[in-house]
Parts: C-alpha cells; sequence; structure tokens
C-alpha cells in the first residue's frame, strides 16, 4: 500500500510526464515540421498567386477555388478520382476478404498463399507500373493471350472508355495482399467456439460467413475500406508512369492534376488550391471513419 501511495503522488506524477514529454519532444518537433507546418503553407499559398519562378505573388484570395470548379480540367480529375476510389475499393475490398477467407481454409499451405499474394505490395510500384504497361501495349501479353482464342486486340490504355479501368485494375492487383493480411489476422483472431455454437444450431458455410464471419470483422472491414479509400485518393506515381492522364484526361486524377500544374506549369497557388480541396475529401474520409468506430465500438 505504501509503495501504490508513493507513486500516487502528484510530484512524483509531474517528474513521470516531464520525464515522458522530454522523451516525446524531438518526435513531436520532427511531427510539426514535417507533417502540420506543410499542411499550413500549402493552405496559405493557395490564397496566392503563388510560383517558383515568379517574383511576385499578389493575393487572390479564393480566386484559385472559384476557378477550380471552372476549370474543366480540375472537374475532370476530380471526378476521375472519385470513380477511381469507387471502383478500386469496393473490388478490392471483395477480392480481399473473399481470398483472405480461401487462404485461412488451405491448412498448411496458407502461410505461402499469403506470401505470394504480398509480393505485389513490396514490389517497386514504378517497376510494377512499366511491367503493367507492357503487359496493355498493342502487342503485348493480354492481346496476345486474346488473339489465342480469336478476340481482335484491344486499345487498353489507348482508349477512353478502358484506359481508367486499367489503372484500377493494376491498383486492386498491387495492394490486394495487404488487404489480405489484414483480413487473414482477424480471421485467426475469431473464437472457433463461435463456429461450433452456430453448427450446433444447424449452420452451413454461408450461415457461418454471414453471421459469425462477417460481424466479427466488422471494425477491420472499416479499417481497410477506409484506408483503401486513403490511398486510392492519393493514386499518382501508376497515372505517371502508365498514361500522364491521357488519353484525353480520361486518367487524370487529383494528384497528378496538382502536380502537373505546380510542377509543370510552375501554377504552385493554383495546384496548392487543388490540394487543400484533397485534403477536406481525405479529412472527410477519415472523420467518417471516427464516426462509425464509435457506433459499432
Amino acid at each position: 500500500m505504501a509503495n501504490t501511495l508513493t507513486l500516487l503522488r502528484p510530484g512524483r506524477l509531474d517528474a513521470e510526464a516531464r520525464t515522458a514529454y522530454t522523451m516525446l519532444l524531438p518526435v513531436i518537433v520532427l511531427f510539426v515540421l514535417f507533417q502540420y507546418y506543410p499542411i499550413l503553407k500549402t493552405i496559405g499559398v493557395s490564397f496566392f498567386e503563388y510560383g517558383l519562378l515568379r517574383r511576385t505573388t499578389p493575393f487572390v484570395g479564393l480566386g484559385h477555388y472559384i476557378r477550380q470548379f471552372h476549370d474543366p480540367l480540375f472537374l475532370s480529375a476530380l471526378a476521375n478520382t472519385l470513380v477511381f476510389v469507387a471502383g478500386t475499393v469496393a473490388v478490392g475490398v471483395v477480392l480481399a476478404l473473399g481470398f483472405a477467407v480461401l487462404v485461412e481454409k488451405a491448412g498448411r499451405w496458407a502461410s505461402v498463399y499469403r506470401t505470394l499474394y504480398f509480393i505485389p505490395v513490396v514490389t517497386s510500384l514504378m517497376a510494377t507500373a512499366m511491367i503493367w504497361r507492357w503487359l496493355y501495349a498493342p502487342n503485348g501479353l493480354f492481346n496476345f493471350l486474346l488473339g489465342l482464342v480469336g478476340v481482335a486486340p484491344q486499345p487498353w490504355l489507348l482508349s477512353e472508355s478502358s484506359a481508367l479501368a486499367c489503372l484500377m485494375a493494376l491498383t486492386v492487383w498491387k495492394n490486394l495482399g495487404f488487404d489480405l493480411i489484414l483480413f487473414s489476422a482477424a480471421l485467426q483472431a475469431i473464437p472457433d467456439d463461435l463456429y461450433e455454437a452456430a453448427h450446433l444450431d444447424g449452420s452451413g458455410p454461408w450461415q457461418d460467413f454471414w453471421y459469425v464471419t462477417l460481424p466479427s470483422l466488422r471494425p477491420i472491414v472499416l479499417l481497410v475500406t477506409v484506408t483503401a479509400i486513403i490511398r486510392s485518393f492519393q493514386v499518382f506515381t501508376i497515372v505517371l508512369a502508365m498514361t500522364q492522364g491521357g488519353p484525353i484526361n480520361a486518367t487524370r486524377t487529383l494528384v497528378y492534376h496538382l502536380y502537373e500544374q505546380g510542377i509543370q506549369y510552375d501554377e504552385v497557388g493554383y495546384a496548392s488550391a487543388a490540394a487543400v480541396v484533397l485534403l477536406v475529401l481525405i479529412g472527410g474520409v477519415t472523420y467518417w471513419q471516427m464516426r462509425l468506430n464509435k457506433r459499432f465500438a
């Protein structure tokens, strides 16, 4: 009891708190310098006609934000990004969950399948994009396989109707292993007693999944969905490596748009406004996640 009272003395708590804050201070400083300061700087720059090669930076207020929603390129990038996010998240989460369930039923081969699925995750994204660009080429592997079954070659990345879907397919394939690992870990944490109780009530495989597996996975499904949404909003490398926003802006996304405006055209203020819009979208998703976490806690 005496030792407990000693630990609870205010003076001792203050000393421990000071020690903790002192140890955390370098991390906090780095976090502020490399996280919060760039965000605040970007917001500030978005109100000016700022450019790296400009001598003057006149204040334009909300001019960049108003201009965005009258700019066909920005609106196209926003629409493409929303379609990209919706498609990759819906397909990616469903496939990852389905494959995770199958992998967990593979017995001693489960670890081998997890490794195989995870290899694309740790592969360089730029190298992956180059390989898939060859697969989609007019004389690439996909058209070669179609030719074997008598189907005419397809203009995968050269068609406005298929280019974005091709990038979505690559993204789903690249991230499938990461989401699968999360689902596999959650599946292993489900107690066997729940399945045994369900079997006593006469449930089959589908009832097991719908009434036991899926409810138990609700928190991890939410986590995977939100991280997939944020990841998809930030798509850039595969667009730069494979299509450069083409054909005819069919694959232009928000991040590629702000890169083009800020780096290529030196419209840093305008690009910063696009970055702020992206920040608001991702912030909205994060807020939605927090609300859902509280609801399902």
